[in-house]
Parts: C-alpha cells; sequence; structure tokens
C-alpha cells in the first residue's frame, strides 16, 4: 500500500509540474527560434491577410527591405535610407528608420512577459503537408500561432487581430536575394 501512496504522489506532483516543464521548453524552443532567424541571411515572407491583401517581404542581413504592397510598387529600406519603386523607376523618400524597423519586425523576435506568460506548446501538427512544431501565445493583445520547422525557423505564422487574420508564410532562407534601390 504505501508504494501505491508513493506512486500516486509522483504522479500528482508530475501532472502539477508537468506544464511548468512544457513551458520552459516552449520558452527554450523559441528563444533557439528567435536565434535562428536572427542567424539567417536572408529570408522571404508572403502575409495574407483575410480581406484578400497580400504583401510579399524580402530581408537581406544586416539592413536591407523590400515590402511590396500592391503589384508594380515596392519599398525599399537599406540603412537609413528609403526608396519607392514603382513600375521600375525609383525616388527616394524621407523616412524615420524606427518607425519602419518596428513594422516590419515580428513580435516573437523580442520575447516579452506577455510572450512568456501565455506562450504554449501545441505539439507537432501537419500544414500544407509538412509536419511542423507548433506553438501559441499572445503577443501585444493578438493571438499568435507560430509553426517552426525543424530546422527551428519560423514557417507559418498566424496572427489573429482585431481587423482579422494575418497568415506570414517564411520561405528563401539564406537564398540569393538582390536588393537594390
Amino acid at each position: 500500500m504505501p508504494k501505491q501512496s508513493a506512486f500516486q504522489f509522483m504522479f500528482i506532483i508530475g501532472t502539477l509540474l508537468a506544464p511548468l516543464a512544457v513551458h520552459a521548453d516552449a520558452y527554450a524552443d523559441l528563444q533557439q527560434a528567435r536565434d535562428a532567424f536572427n542567424a539567417v541571411h536572408s529570408w522571404h515572407a508572403v502575409e495574407l491577410m483575410t480581406n484578400g491583401h497580400t504583401v510579399t517581404l524580402d530581408h537581406v542581413a544586416p539592413d536591407r527591405w523590400r515590402i511590396q504592397m500592391m503589384p508594380g510598387m515596392s519599398e525599399i529600406m537599406i540603412g537609413n535610407n528609403m526608396y519607392m519603386v514603382r513600375n521600375g523607376q525609383s525616388m527616394r523618400l524621407p523616412m524615420v528608420m524606427p518607425q519602419i524597423q518596428q513594422m516590419v519586425n515580428q513580435n516573437w523576435l523580442t520575447i516579452t512577459p506577455e510572450i512568456k506568460r501565455t506562450l504554449r506548446d501545441l505539439g507537432m501538427q501537419k500544414m500544407n503537408g509538412t509536419v511542423l512544431h507548433a506553438y501559441s501565445y499572445s503577443a501585444d493583445g493578438n493571438s499568435v500561432t507560430l509553426y517552426l520547422s525543424s530546422d527551428h525557423l519560423p514557417a507559418v505564422s498566424i496572427v489573429h487581430t482585431s481587423n482579422g487574420k494575418v497568415m506570414i508564410t517564411y520561405s528563401g532562407y539564406n537564398t540569393a536575394i538582390t536588393i537594390n534601390p
């Protein structure tokens, strides 16, 4: 009988501590994903919004961005310079770099207390025919589901905002992407 009580006690303790262990692993996984993402030289992303609007982003480290919000028009950021490219013609624009960088940075790159508090490991899930590791959390009051590939890089991020859902699909890690004004 005492062995059964000891087993029950260990089971109860394990059950109570399991969520903490999963949370600790999820946090370490998210940190590893952030570090892997910061280490890549280049990447491509497509943001698809529920209203049908699509935005494509290309990034080449350390400071080159191309944002295409509509066909035939892109914004190019290189260091502290910003250009609008419309139908092959470029024009330099004034800009405030911190505001632009805040716009293009991903919320999960800075792991906030809100993310730490709400982070959950959802386990392995299949998306678009690929098995990915899923995590959910809140960032800036928005619900986020992040799917990581086996190399700990983001594959898909789904953000539920007050304006609807945004699905971001990442690809082209460390490929040759050219961003010129």
